[in-house]
């Protein structure tokens, strides 16, 4: 199933609050969850599913944008290290990675959501 399609099927957002971003420079992203999605890993989907979910529920929740694990190039894999396919999640402000949460549990995917704004004011590092 392709990227778009489990975007559609899977998300609880409505369609204009969801991206999908092609590798590339992360300059240009001012404020955004960006999402590593492996569209052949159920672990992954859940957690997309799980993601959109929270975020429907949060008031003023920044842009999803969403990513195919495997088409990611190579300089955006050093900038996000380690990925597996598990649904890596990471908080970008100002074209820099803020936050991120790569092994978590559903409450972690609840503090981090809730935590979305806090996040996102962070100072770049």
């Amino acid at each position: 199933m392709s990227l778009a399609a489990i975007i559609a099927r899977h998300s609880s957002l409505p369609p204009n609050e969801v991206r999908e971003w092609a590798s590339g420079s992360m300059e240009d992203i001012e404020s955004a969850i960006l999402f590593v999605l492996a569209t052949w890993s159920g672990q992954s989907i859940a957690a997309f599913k799980k993601l959109t979910e929270r975020l429907a529920s949060t008031p003023a929740s920044p842009v999803l944008l969403v990513c195919d694990i495997d088409n990611l190039s190579v300089e955006t894999r050093r900038i996000f290290g380690s990925l597996r396919g598990a649904g890596e999640t990471f908080w970008i402000r100002d074209g820099h990675v803020v936050a991120s949460l790569q092994d978590y549990t559903l409450d972690d995917w609840v503090n981090a959501v809730d935590r979305n704004r806090e996040m996102l004011r962070a100072p770049a590092r």
